[in-house]
């Protein structure tokens, strides 16, 4: 089906999954102009790394993008074609998908969040689960003014920006397993203190080391 785009241009809804041999998104997704959903989650089960086409930002309709897993290079217990460890580049045309409401960037070894997604003025979810090395959250988040969700489990950070408070419809973060945070009840009721209107997740799958 994928070669084959040019027949489908009033799909509304497209999914891949575990198409780990997968290189590229055919150039030919751009003709989509009806698409509302492209999702690629692969779970914890495959790794995929294909290359985004720039035609991607055509996708006027788009409002949602999954790709869990989708961008992820890095070597699982079954190895890795060598093809795969280099990291692609998000597009530019990313910056065009204004009308994105939700974006999952889960799962995908990055240790920030893509610039692109300061352009997608309409996002309400953003998820950013399980990409271990984030250290710190951009501060062009203060640009998305929909932003209601923020999902941050297992990302590696010790805490949250004051500026998030500038969010005004901000009210749900999820921030399990990240391991500075979530055994501590001294940071998570200081969080709470700090994001008077946010409701906190802090469930831990995979139960961190215990502390005060």
């Amino acid at each position: 089906m994928l070669n084959h785009l040019q027949g489908y241009r009033d799909l509304e809804v497209l999914s891949i999954n575990c198409m780990e041999s997968l290189q590229s998104l055919p150039e030919t997704i751009g003709i989509l102009h009806k698409l509302r959903e492209l999702l690629i989650d692969n779970g914890n089960g495959c790794g995929m790394n294909p290359v985004i086409p720039e035609s991607i930002g055509n996708l006027h309709s788009l409002e949602k993008l999954v790709l869990i897993g989708a961008q992820d290079p890095r070597f699982d217990e079954k190895g890795v074609d060598p093809l795969l460890k280099k990291r692609h580049k998000f597009p530019k045309g990313m910056s065009q998908l204004k009308n994105l409401t939700y974006l999952d960037l889960s799962r995908n070894g990055l240790d920030e969040i893509p610039e692109f997604v300061k352009d997608l003025p309409k996002l309400r979810e953003l998820g950013f689960a399980w990409n271990m090395d984030v250290k710190e959250l951009p501060r062009f988040l203060t640009e998305l003014r929909e932003l209601r969700t923020l999902r941050l489990d297992s990302d590696g950070l010790t805490d949250l920006p004051d500026f998030l408070n500038q969010l005004p419809l901000l009210n749900h973060i999820t921030l399990g397993d990240n391991c500075e945070i979530t055994p501590s009840t001294v940071k998570k009721a200081a969080l709470k203190r700090r994001f008077p209107r946010v409701k906190f997740d802090f469930r831990d799958e995979y139960d961190c080391p215990s502390s005060k």
